[in-house]
């Protein structure tokens, strides 16, 4: 896209002056074509396999600067190498192809426009892919599109994800290394969560919030394999954390499915929120995993909303019908689990009892 408006701003400047600098013809528009996907297929791969490990850490600025600059210089070395490649095919037979005719073309006059215009397109591009990484890409073309300027109800599927223990943790290891530890853990989760259809809706202290719209959570059980994926990613990392904390993520989540009212709220900074029981829920749920002994807890109304021939894959288990805080009806909660899973030791924490459970449980 960026090389199609360079060449309609210079197609633009002919017709003005009457003096074009590039042909009207289908072969320039190939040419612009080809040009324009290898150039941006090139920074893309580089960007993702190089670019975007080195900048991880660093702040805005430094971001957009470096970014930009990556983008300038990149692009202008495979552009370089492009033409050179372009006119050697169309030159080698008749003997006339210089390499020094063809540096020195390239480096002309266009060179410095083509510079100062890629700089331009890659300060806009690393921009908006910044402030897409800060409020979430979903959020950002929700926002862009006005999906939620005018409020309106939804139903969603909401999974409160949490780390066992915090509070002790918190104490025994200090602030700093225990904000280092949930800044790897979330940075670690994220790329899953997108990949299984999610958005995070909120971080909450050492929790994650995490929401799909109805029919991308419940299609080929998204919500549930991304909170396995989760624990599958963390145990491969386990050697990692222990090195470096002395202590491996451990998580619990809760998921609910229902109906909620989703707006804009606030003026300076505005927020895009969910407002319902449904939300309420799954965050009780959640409550009751360390009651429960168990990794994962889900209300009956998500269960059913999963196709039967997926959930024969899994092993869930009836964990009875519990009043939880703050509701009058009581919501019947299952555990469920995979082939890998269902080898293990039922329980999550050590001690949990089926008869404890049971005294629990209402009927």
């Amino acid at each position: 896209m960026a090389f199609y408006v360079y060449l309609a701003f210079f197609t633009a400047l002919g017709h003005a002056y009457e003096e074009f600098y590039y042909r009207n013809n289908v072969f320039v528009f190939i040419r612009f074509t080809v040009i324009g996907l290898v150039v941006g297929t090139v920074v893309a791969v580089m960007d993702v396999f190089f670019l975007s490990k080195i900048i991880r850490s660093l702040n805005f600025l430094l971001t957009l600067f470096a970014g930009t600059v990556f983008y300038v210089i990149l692009s202008l070395t495979v552009l370089l190498l492009f033409v050179i490649w372009e006119e050697y095919l169309l030159l080698r037979n008749s003997g006339s192809f210089s390499l020094e005719s063809r540096f020195r073309t390239f480096f002309s006059g266009e060179f410095f426009v083509l510079s100062l215009y890629l700089t331009v397109v890659g300060m806009v591009i690393n921009s908006f892919r910044l402030v897409i990484r800060r409020v979430g890409e979903k959020s950002f073309w929700n926002a862009v599109l006005g999906r939620y300027h005018i409020s309106h109800e939804e139903e969603r599927v909401f999974m409160f994800l949490d780390l066992y223990g915090s509070t002790a943790l918190a104490e025994s290891m200090g602030h700093e290394r225990y904000h280092n530890l949930l800044h790897d853990v979330f940075n670690d989760i994220a790329d899953l969560i997108s990949i299984y259809g999610g958005e995070v809706y909120q971080y909450v202290g050492d929790s994650v919030v995490v929401t799909w719209r109805i029919q991308d959570g419940t299609r080929q059980m998204n919500c549930i394999r991304c909170f396995f994926e989760i624990l599958k990613c963390i145990g491969k990392r386990a050697g990692e954390y222990e090195r470096r904390y002395q202590y491996v993520p451990q998580f619990k989540a809760g998921l609910h499915a229902g109906k909620v009212i989703a707006g804009e709220v606030g003026r300076e900074k505005r927020e895009i929120v969910f407002h319902g029981d449904t939300v309420n829920t799954a965050s009780r749920i959640q409550e009751e995993c360390v009651q429960l002994g168990e990794k994962i807890l889900l209300s009956e109304e998500l269960l059913f909303l999963f196709p039967v021939k997926l959930l024969k894959n899994y092993t869930t288990r009836f964990k009875g019908t519990i009043l939880l805080k703050g509701r009058m009806a009581g919501i019947s909660l299952y555990s469920i689990s995979g082939a890998e899973q269902d080898t293990k030791s039922g329980g999550f924490i050590a001690g949990g009892s089926d008869n404890g459970e049971r005294n629990r449980l209402s009927s």
